[in-house]
């Protein structure tokens, strides 16, 4: 019931009978009344007056409708069942997939009015990207496609990536058995959950970043245009920093130990692989603690949208967070020392 704000001419006070109905048979499963919320009370942050009519006694999986039998009112449908929100979770997770750069949004797996042909991977693209200092020196090209757009933009920021990643590998350790293999993406069905596709999806670009002295790249700016595909400026890339090599580093080992505990020998193999990543990429961070690189300001203003780069307290968090990853994945006393000799200086 509105009392202030907009909508404060507006009022609503609920019949005496609520009832909630079973949609597919008709039956009445539970009557009762709305309790007012508070004795009455407003709520400021919405200005309303609110009730609740409670029926959580009511677990039988189906599609119900909660109904005001006096005021001939109902509320939409919904569903009682112990996997209420399985939709949600495989359409969240499906979000990544039509964030892919380099690969085709097609029919199955794309619904219609979003699919779209593979993005920057024409003359000059992901996978010929340049230098952004250096752009007419065909020898920095590098192969870089794959990955993920960011967000709004279609850039690909190393240290925002590899936190992706390290998130959506907390989400599947965390409670693996709510995860299918049946969220409609090209490796749908292939035994493995799709988060785990998705996941290597994102390493192997993560990979792809790392130079071969364990330092890694910044970030990949490439061209827009709607749709993606419609895009054909050429991709730069900037230079190694310490916080993008340090945050890879956490997510490389974070990877390691979770793929390494998958029954899949071609996994295990891949996090052998990341494991040593990680452990090269600690090694160049620690002898290159400062090597800063902001990806927007004076001569590489414009290779991206948003500034990734953080202070020397940021970079002491990497850092550090870094170790506590890295102990995790090898049991080294090297990072556990880290962790005891810094744990106490973290800032958030």
């Amino acid at each position: 019931d509105p009392q202030i704000g907009y909508d404060a001419a507006q009022s609503f006070t609920p019949g005496g009978t609520y009832q909630l109905v079973n949609l597919d048979t008709g039956a009445v499963v539970l009557s009762g009344s709305a309790v007012s919320w508070k004795s009455g009370a407003t709520f400021d942050a919405a200005g309303d007056k609110a009730w609740w009519f409670d029926f959580s006694s009511v677990t039988t999986p189906g599609r119900y409708a909660v109904v005001d039998v006096e005021k001939n009112l109902r509320s939409p449908g919904f569903n009682i069942a112990t996997d209420v929100y399985k939709p949600v979770l495989k359409h969240a997770m499906r979000s990544f997939f039509y964030q892919r750069a380099g690969a085709p949004k097609e029919l199955p797996f794309a619904e219609l009015g979003w699919t779209d042909a593979a993005s920057h991977i024409g003359a000059g693209q992901d996978k010929n990207a340049r230098l952004f200092s250096d752009k007419n020196n065909a020898a920095t090209e590098k192969d870089l496609s794959g990955g993920w757009y960011d967000a709004g933009d279609y850039n690909k920021y190393t240290n925002w990536h590899a936190y992706y990643l390290v998130a959506l590998l907390h989400a599947y350790a965390e409670n693996p058995t709510v995860w299918g293999d049946d969220y409609n993406i090209p490796e749908s069905g292939n035994g493995i959950p799709d988060i785990i596709d998705e996941i290597k999806w994102g390493f192997d670009w993560l990979k792809k970043m790392q130079n071969q002295d364990g330092s890694v790249l910044s970030i990949l700016g490439l061209s827009h245009a709607s749709p993606p595909s419609a895009a054909t400026g050429p991709s730069y890339y900037g230079p190694a920093s310490t916080s993008a090599t340090l945050t890879s580093a956490g997510a490389f080992a974070l990877g390691s130990k979770i793929l390494a505990t998958l029954d899949n020998p071609e996994l295990n193999s891949y996090a052998a692989d990341l494991k040593t990543r990680a452990e090269n990429a600690w090694t160049w961070a620690v002898a290159n603690p400062n090597v800063i690189f902001r990806n927007n300001e004076g001569a590489s203003a414009g290779l991206g949208a948003g500034q990734q780069e953080v202070n020397d307290a940021g970079r002491a968090t990497k850092k550090t967070t870094a170790a506590i990853y890295l102990f995790a994945a090898t049991g080294s006393a090297t990072y556990r020392n880290h962790v005891d000799a810094n744990a106490t200086n973290a800032t958030s």
